[in-house]
């Protein structure tokens, strides 16, 4: 009965995986309409099926393997192709991402963070073995006299002729927005009571910072003029401030924050069109 049990609670922890898994399979399947997902076989591991199905088939399997057989979940490498076409589009020229003006509660930053968010995607970009990019002086240099505004998101023939100038197969280029939001927040803990002998229940005010940046990345297509990737990734970190402290931050350099959070948004761009190695879960009876 207890090994029952143990299975049991073996399958149910597999559901989170599977609908996390096939939300993923979808969205390469929307980018790639026809392309199969890759499937690995083995002959003593029981797969992880993307499907809602998955629970019930290695429970009929356990069945049939007796439940005196035990179960070892054990995890390997599984190759994750890029969500591009990598040998079309193996180099690229990063142009400085623009602030989005339009739109509330965009704090106002100095115009060297949409370089510095470019920066970021180059160095992040060139450590792949599969892409080659334009470096950062060479792109000041040919964009002299040049200033990327916010129109150039919808003007795809202009970041096509610039691609031309580039020499390069596609252009990456996109936008952000920077805001922060702070709430009044109370912690509850307890503290020993020297008159009560004891410990009491207390609390404490404080002042929740939260800061979060939205960076949208496009990537167009120099020969066709079209835009081939457009996604936006959401990034957020908080501070938790005294009254003194929370008044210093209203007025304090943010360029580290947005240094942070660009990395980690950029991080997750380049995971998805680099080829790279996931690990996943089977689960061998013995």
């Amino acid at each position: 009965m207890a090994k029952i049990i143990e299975i049991l609670k073996i399958a149910v922890s597999i559901v989170p995986q599977a609908h996390t898994r096939l939300a993923s399979q979808s969205a390469v399947r929307r980018k790639h309409p026809g392309k199969n997902t890759l499937v690995y076989q083995k002959a003593s591991l029981l797969k992880v099926c993307d499907n809602r199905w998955k629970p019930i088939a290695i429970l009929g399997v356990l069945a049939l393997c007796g439940c005196s057989n035990a179960v070892t979940r054990v995890s390997i490498p599984v190759k994750v192709e890029s969500e591009i076409d990598i040998t079309r589009y193996s180099n690229f020229a990063v142009l400085p991402f623009v602030s989005e003006k339009q739109v509330e509660r965009n704090e106002k930053l100095p115009p060297e963070v949409g370089e510095e968010i470019a920066s970021i995607l180059r160095r992040g970009l060139a450590r792949q073995k599969h892409f080659e990019v334009v470096s950062t002086q060479e792109t000041a240099r040919m964009l002299t006299g040049e200033t990327v505004e916010e129109d150039w998101l919808t003007d795809t023939k202009h970041l096509s002729q610039l691609g031309e100038y580039f020499e390069v197969k596609a252009v990456i280029i996109g936008s952000f927005r920077f805001y922060s939001d702070s709430r009044p927040r109370r912690y509850y803990g307890e503290r020993y009571s020297v008159r009560r002998q004891r410990y009491v229940l207390d609390y404490q005010d404080y002042m929740q910072k939260t800061y979060l940046l939205s960076l949208r990345v496009m990537i167009i297509d120099v020969e066709t003029e079209q835009i081939v990737w457009d996604e936006s990734y959401r990034r957020s970190t908080a501070e938790a401030h005294t009254i003194g402290s929370f008044i210093f931050s209203q007025v304090g350099p943010q360029a580290n924050t947005i240094r942070e959070l660009g990395r980690r948004a950029v991080s997750e761009f380049t995971r998805q069109i680099s080829p790279h190695y996931e690990s996943e879960d089977r689960y061998l009876v013995n």
